[in-house]
């Protein structure tokens, strides 16, 4: 870089001087070709100052032109990039490294004060604040990283292996300076120390950022803003934190939003996460984790697609030996208004919780449940909420929410709400319950399993739930899969594997996002425990392979358990056989989508309607804010995939009769 620069003339030092600018030693201060004299006004410069050019015209993303050059600043050992604009720093910019097109206005100290890695390599205590599954905190962290290094903590060689990972990679950055990328706004903020900044952030009244990587691309752009508080901290690219938040020995994921006064404290966000009002101690939140309300505490819990009501809240301290307790919330649950849990607890995914709960309770094998309060008893109703308007819409709107923008995306997400994993879930809570209900006696009225009371009737018409929505499921697998044959060689690929040539069998496992086959994970950490795997790039490149092998395993899982299902191969079903099969998918397709429509039918109907139309003419008032069932969006959504459904049975059974 040295033979870019040159020395200033003695010219250029008087001009300087005259536009009331210093220097301990003006030989420390080098300049580039381009470099104007008259564009820096009542500077201080010590130590080693590079500038690049300056004296053109900015125009920044905020519209609002600037020339570039140095004004009311001082600098120490600072490295200034080409068209920066530098003005009323009221502190010192000390130990810095500024790319191009850089802004920094009024602002107090922006420094680098000792030998950092800028927050990498923090070691939070996540999802059990008394200690345990301690993380290091990476801007390459991901969902998944951090899923392994959390919750296999009694695979030792593992746990090693990735922190050895995240130590290498924060050594591999520390520095003595602390750089801000190419096209940066840095505005109003009071304290910036061994701070990371990348290209095109937006720093606009922070308060306090002390230790801290705030990662950011022209692509996908990161922003903080007005009285932000934040010290040990990792903030992922896309990601906004503003409103007055406090993080502190937290990572915030691609693409969340954290702000209105939210605290957070030994926590990790993930992808698409939003956390406003309330607070979070040692929590590890799952991509798309959401809380909105002032009154609601998350705590030594894991969350995924989560979404939490109001006022809820957990505890996980029983006055006996600390903080030591935890719980899961696997992925698409919901926390109802008012909500309490008492960890350890453990509830099955896309399942709704109401009420208080003092039962340490475990109904990870029913999901789609209700898990509420009668009698001040934890209760449980398996699989209804399958069938709510809430949990269709959940599924949709996801992938159509996903703000992340940039190309190389940390958090790899698999979306579907029915899967291999809740497949197997339901499979089981089906044997479960009907194991239960033979051993039940006659008029019992209730059961207990893992500490949460089933009612005995249930047992027996529950099952059906899940039979419906394994119909719908398996019926759909085999529909894509004729689909995608429909053009090709039809009779070789019928229920053929594909080429890797996996059975499929095995269990389906949850990895914060991403559903994978637990045989092709546990590869994965013996490659890891082993050694072969060495960086963040080898990592994040096989679980891009584990994610992208989903379509062929989940195929691959259904062939397997279509022999245990019906005693033969797919390649030996009958005519008879398939056309079975979609009749059942269409029945159990029409009724759930009927089951959906009236569920959302209910928000137009009876009792919602009051407080509308107060002096009268309650329906058109009723109307005219909340419109018609008949043209409510999700209700047209909802009748374009019944036309979609009906029209691919038309056409799967067009297929089977040409083919088989």
């Amino acid at each position: 870089m040295a033979y870019q620069y040159r020395a200033l003339t003695a010219d250029e030092i008087e001009i300087l001087t005259a536009g009331a600018s210093r220097a301990t030693d003006w030989t420390k201060v080098l300049v580039k070709s381009g470099f104007s004299p008259s564009a820096i006004r009542n500077c201080e410069f010590s130590g080693d100052i590079a500038i690049g050019s300056i004296g053109n015209e900015l125009n920044p993303a905020d519209n609002i032109p600037r020339q570039s050059g140095l004004f009311n600043a001082r600098l120490h050992n600072v490295i200034v990039g080409d068209n920066c604009h530098l003005a009323n720093i009221h502190g010192w910019l000390s130990n810095l490294k500024l790319g191009d097109s850089v802004i920094i206005e009024n602002c107090g100290t922006i420094s680098c004060t000792e030998a950092t890695s800028f927050g990498n390599g923090c070691e939070i205590e996540v999802l059990n604040e008394g200690g345990g599954r301690e993380l290091k905190i990476t801007s390459r962290t991901s969902a998944q990283i951090a899923y392994l290094n959390t919750l296999y903590r009694d695979r030792r060689a593992l746990v090693r292996a990735l922190d050895k990972i995240a130590e290498d990679y924060s050594e591999g950055i520390k520095s003595t300076t602390a750089s801000i990328g190419n096209n940066t706004r840095i505005q109003n903020c009071t304290v910036i120390k061994n701070v990371k900044i990348g290209e095109a952030a937006i720093l606009d009244g922070a308060k306090s950022l002390i230790n801290g990587t705030v990662d950011s691309t022209g692509a996908a752009p990161t922003n903080i803003g007005s009285d932000v508080i934040a010290e040990n901290f990792i903030i992922q690219q896309g990601a906004s934190v503003k409103d007055g938040a406090m993080l502190a020995n937290t990572l915030v994921g691609e693409g969340s939003r954290i702000g209105k006064q939210f605290s957070a404290e030994n926590s990790a966000f993930f992808a698409n996460c939003e956390g406003f009002h309330s607070e979070a101690c040692s929590i590890l939140a799952g991509p798309y984790t959401v809380t909105h309300h002032r009154s609601t505490l998350l705590i030594a819990g894991m969350f995924s697609f989560f979404n939490a009501g109001s006022a809820t809240n957990q505890s996980n301290h029983m006055y006996k030996l600390g903080p030591v307790h935890q719980g899961i919330l696997e992925r698409g649950s919901k926390t109802g208004s008012g909500s309490y849990l008492l960890w350890p607890a453990r509830v099955g995914a896309f399942s709704a919780v109401m009420g208080k709960h003092s039962a340490n309770f475990d109904t990870s094998d029913f999901p789609f449940s209700y898990v509420d309060i009668f009698k001040g008893r934890s209760t449980l109703i398996p699989g209804m909420n399958f069938f709510t308007v809430g949990t269709l819409r959940d599924g949709l709107k996801w992938p159509q929410r996903d703000r992340r923008q940039n190309d190389d995306k940390l958090d790899l997400l698999i979306f579907d709400v029915l899967s291999p994993f809740t497949a197997q879930k339901m499979l089981r809570g089906k044997k479960i319950m009907q194991e239960l209900y033979e051993k039940t006696v006659k008029g019992q009225e209730s059961i207990v399993y893992k500490a949460i009371h089933i009612k005995r009737l249930l047992l027996k018409t529950c099952p059906r739930y899940y039979q419906m929505a394994l119909d719908m499921y398996f019926g759909d697998l085999l529909v894509r899969h004729m689909e995608a044959l429909a053009a090709g060689d039809f009779a070789k690929g019928f229920g053929a594997s594909e080429p890797e040539g996996e059975t499929g069998t095995g269990d389906w496992v949850d990895v914060n996002g991403l559903l994978c086959r637990q045989s092709r994970l546990d590869r994965l950490l013996q490659e890891i425990e082993s050694g072969q795997v060495k960086s963040f790039d080898e990592l994040q490149e096989k679980l891009k392979n584990i994610h992208s092998a989903y379509g062929a395993d989940e195929w691959n899982w259904y062939l397997s358990i279509f022999s245990e299902l019906h005693g033969k191969e797919l390649s030996a079903a009958t005519k008879e056989d398939v056309n079975g099969i979609l009749d059942f998918w269409q029945k159990a397709s029409r009724k759930y989508l009927n089951l959906v429509a009236n569920d959302a039918k209910k928000e137009f109907e009876g009792n919602v309607r009051t407080g509308y139309g107060i002096d009268g003419n309650q329906a058109e008032d009723f109307s005219a804010v909340r419109g018609n069932y008949e043209d409510n969006s999700f209700i047209r959504q909802l009748n374009q995939l019944v036309v979609e459904m009906e029209q691919r049975y038309e056409t799967a059974k067009k297929i089977i009769r040409k083919n088989m």
